[in-house]
């Protein structure tokens, strides 16, 4: 008897989303993310991606324990201003120098973060577990 058993939830998963008719089902040959883009600009459907995972926050870091500022002149609070732009706009040059078609975090995406991304026409989606 040649017969070889294999599990195939080993090697296949599947996923129920909710609507659609029944001949609409398919069998992908890849990953499938029930995610939306994080900016209704970003590409849905991209052939071949390049794909840059992270697991850390597109995002200002913040301080860790409670911070406090006193901001006494309008120069001071846009100097800060500048100096979150800035360190968001250096993060987004690194990750755009991979290239990248998709960058998937586990995390966060900033507002600023996704204008970089969207003029660089990369698609970002955001907090995507490892499980999924």
């Amino acid at each position: 008897d040649d017969k070889k058993e294999i599990d195939i939830k080993r090697y296949a998963r599947v996923e129920k989303l909710p609507g659609g008719e029944l001949s609409e089902c398919r069998v992908l040959d890849g990953v499938m993310l029930n995610k939306d883009v994080v900016h209704s600009r970003m590409r849905r459907r991209i052939e071949n991606p390049r794909v840059l995972l992270m697991d850390c926050p597109l995002e200002y870091k913040k301080g860790e324990s409670q911070t406090n500022l006193e901001i006494t002149k309008e120069e001071d609070w846009e100097k800060i201003l500048r100096q979150e732009e800035e360190a968001i706009e250096r993060m987004c040059t690194d990750i755009l120098r991979f290239n990248p078609d998709i960058v998937i975090t586990e995390k966060g995406v900033s507002d600023l973060a996704q204008h970089f991304f969207v003029k660089a026409g990369v698609t970002a989606l955001r907090r995507v577990r490892k499980s999924d």
